[in-house]
């Protein structure tokens, strides 16, 4: 397989970041100026990645509506249509807020989606939000961050008087409301509350109606993640909120960088180094323990988006495991940050490692290089979460440290055993 059909195959389009990002929002309703076959790619999500998934409804009152353009309809005058699609949407109690985007192919035809938006607004009284249309030039990353930023344009956000002990934390991977992913919310939650003493005034998205979305008005520092950049700048442009961007914080050393770096930027650096303190004492015992009956000089393949893979590379540094090659599943093809030299899968470089962190579709790369994987990341259509599993935060870290460790030893124990050497 060459370097471009692997990208292929772990790469998702546009359209599919743009529905999983209004997964993550409940009472966000989504407008799709485009033929009716859109209305599979919401399956990439509801269902699959999400069994707890509101996107789609039984009774046909699905959050994802579309115009059925097609190459005949497309043409003509269809901003009436357009219009009058998204005012029915809009009418709904449920929705909140509608977001508007297109396929090219409508695109193109000159529609303009922000005024229409606009005009519908002021008569249903309902923030009516444009979406790039960028099927064309984005990935499902762009299409993620893209409805991000759309929600921090469009959120009515109260009058409200910035505190400083208050914060927003803005640019999660929601990828889905189930367990694991709200326990990263509460992770996050809990590692800025609990030890920095702050008042945590929203989390960005969180399975949280707008409603509570809005507390982020009274912020005063926004706490940026890397998949909602655009839109913590928004906010942060919006609210006058001092802006603090970080890494994503998978694993101790992340996770320790992650709230030093909240704990400077709100004058609480003496807290942060006492709660990194006490958090990584209570975690050692069970990194260490997966670390030496196991993982340590383990080498790991990684198949993820670049923000995830980089905090994958951290957390096997914190295992003692090193990290022999990245695939990353971001289009086009970019670097991971800090992985000169190892962002790609190579049969000439003679690939080798124990196993492969990997997303579903990255499933078919390892098993190209015969490398045992596991599960992680976006889309994970295996492996869902019934009970509370964060990724995120010092808690994450054991977590995850506990899943690869009883996955190395399920692979150890069902391995063929060697043959008698001959005497």
């Amino acid at each position: 397989m060459s370097d471009d059909r692997r990208l292929g195959v772990v790469r998702l389009p546009y359209m599919v970041g743009v529905y999983l990002g209004v997964n993550a929002f409940p009472d966000v309703w989504l407008v799709v100026d485009g033929p009716d076959c859109l209305f599979f790619k919401a399956e990439y999500v509801h269902g699959s990645q999400d069994l707890h998934s509101t996107l789609l409804s039984p009774t046909g009152r699905h959050r994802v509506a579309h115009t059925l353009a097609d190459t005949v309809n497309v043409v003509t005058d269809r901003e009436p249509v357009v219009a009058d699609l998204i005012r029915r949407v809009a009418a709904r109690d449920e929705a909140a807020m509608v977001l508007v985007t297109a396929m090219p192919m409508a695109s193109i035809t000159g529609s303009q989606y922000d005024r229409i938006g606009r005009e519908v607004a002021a008569s249903v009284g309902k923030p009516i939000v444009d979406v790039p249309a960028r099927s064309l030039d984005g990935d499902w990353l762009d299409g993620y961050a893209e409805v991000l930023e759309g929600v921090a344009r469009g959120i009515p956000l109260p009058a409200a008087e910035r505190d400083d002990g208050a914060v927003a934390i803005v640019g999660l991977l929601a990828d889905r409301t189930e367990a694991d992913r709200l326990a990263d919310v509460v992770e996050v939650r809990r590692m800025l509350a609990a030890g920095l003493g702050l008042d945590v005034a929203a989390v960005w998205p969180s399975n949280a109606p707008l409603a509570a979305l809005a507390g982020v008005a009274r912020a005063g520092t926004i706490v940026s993640l890397p998949y909602g950049r655009k839109a913590a700048r928004t906010l942060a442009k919006r609210t006058r909120a001092r802006l603090v961007e970080t890494d994503l914080p998978v694993g101790v050393e992340a996770s320790s960088r992650w709230v030093r770096a909240v704990g400077e930027a709100t004058g609480r650096a003496d807290r942060a180094g006492a709660f990194v303190a006490a958090e990584s004492r209570e975690a050692t015992p069970a990194i260490e323990a997966a670390s030496s009956r196991g993982l340590a000089g383990g080498s790991w393949a990684v198949v993820a988006d670049p923000h995830l893979a980089a905090g994958l590379v951290s957390f096997a540094a914190d295992v003692g495991a090193s990290v022999a090659a990245v695939l990353s599943t971001r289009h086009p093809a970019r670097p991971v940050a800090g992985l000169p030299g190892r962002e790609a899968f190579s049969h000439e470089a003679g690939l080798r490692a124990d196993l492969c962190l990997c997303t579903t579709r990255g499933i078919e790369v390892a098993t190209e290089f015969g490398l045992p994987w596991m599960e992680v990341g976006f889309p994970s259509y295996g492996t869902h979460a019934l009970a509370p599993v964060p990724t995120l935060g010092f808690r994450g870290a054991v977590a995850l440290a506990g899943r690869v460790w009883n996955h190395v030893r399920f692979l150890r124990d069902r391995a063929p055993a060697a043959a008698p050497r001959a005497r």
